[in-house]
């Protein structure tokens, strides 16, 4: 992501064209943003469980984990690897190797939607989803890449496994991932509130081309 970051910012000043970046996970915003420590280079899957994984890391560092919620499987992978791979704890290895912001300014927009209106979207596109050939399309990658592969645990994927292995009903499977997307909706308003603070412009839907314009 930092590498077509770099690659689109200088097509942008070589062309004298501003820069609109559009999500997108918030991950990749919080990157550009906090930047990131470049210490490790490899990763390397768990040789035990999340949650022993997790329960170690607690002990050796628990002011970093208690913000890593326990189910929380990407962040504690990643913070058991550089355990592993440095000897050090979370907190020891950022502050050796500290995270250096790529963008220093960078205005940030949030488009808002209420509640309701966002859950009869997550319907309606959940619906088209499987009109459009999500359960044939799993079936598809299933056979090609196995059930290995983190992206098969993604929403809608997930799901559509657990109805192909007879666990759920049609009716379920469009259920569940109506629950389950607007639940990651939530998480993520949760997260973009608690990383981004006061940078963020809220509840700009209405008029999104001219507050953007303001900002260029």
């Amino acid at each position: 992501f930092i590498a077509c970051y770099e690659k689109a910012k200088t097509f942008a000043l070589t062309h004298q064209k501003n820069l609109i970046i559009v999500g997108g996970t918030s991950f990749y915003l919080k990157s550009l943003v906090d930047g990131i420590s470049l210490g490790i280079t490899a990763h390397e899957p768990l040789d035990i469980s999340v949650s022993q994984a997790y329960d170690l890391l607690l002990q050796l560092d628990p002011l970093y984990m208690q913000r890593i919620e326990r189910n929380d499987k990407y962040r504690v992978e990643k913070a058991y690897n550089i355990y592993k791979q440095t000897a050090l704890t979370p907190s020891e290895y950022f502050l050796k190797y500290p995270k250096k912001p790529f963008v220093k300014e960078l205005p940030i927009f949030e488009i808002t939607w209420e509640v309701e209106e966002l859950r009869k979207r997550i319907a309606l596109r959940t619906q088209q989803m499987l009109q459009q050939g999500l359960i044939d399309e799993v079936i598809f990658l299933e056979k090609k890449y196995s059930r290995l592969p983190n992206c098969m645990s993604s929403i809608g994927i997930v799901e559509t496994l657990e109805y192909l292995d007879g666990k759920i009903s049609r009716k379920q499977l469009e259920e569940k991932i109506i629950i389950n997307t607007a639940q990651l909706a939530k998480r993520q308003r949760t997260f973009n509130k608690s990383q981004f603070g006061n940078k963020q412009i809220k509840n700009i839907l209405n008029s999104l081309n001219s507050d953007i314009l303001k900002i260029f």
